[in-house]
């Protein structure tokens, strides 16, 4: 374990559209927040819209993360995050499977 993964997360409100209109302002802001190597924890209850944009950029984010060796954390994940999450068809980072239907 590294030195860095003992910190708290940095957190982030992921905004009420999580779209393609804001990927570019929502991926830049969780890019500067990794910069600062305290891993991420996303709160998604706040999201009305989200795509597969949004998917691709928290799954980059995990990745990035688990490559460094810092924590990341989905918290308050809305239904229409699980819904896009299913609509990918891939299993939200830190996701038993088996909670959510369909996966």
């Amino acid at each position: 374990m590294s030195k860095n993964s003992a910190r708290n997360p940095a957190s982030f409100a992921a905004g009420a559209d999580c779209t393609l209109r804001h990927a570019k302002t929502t991926a830049a802001s969780l890019v500067g927040l990794l910069e600062a190597g305290s891993g991420l924890a996303v709160d998604c209850a706040g999201v009305e819209q989200a795509d597969i944009t949004f998917v691709q950029t928290l799954m980059a984010a995990s990745r990035s993360c688990a490559a460094r060796d810092l924590p990341f954390a989905l918290t308050g994940m809305s239904d229409v995050v699980a819904s896009a999450f299913h609509r990918a068809g891939v299993t939200p980072p830190g996701a038993v499977p088996s909670e959510l239907s369909g996966i």
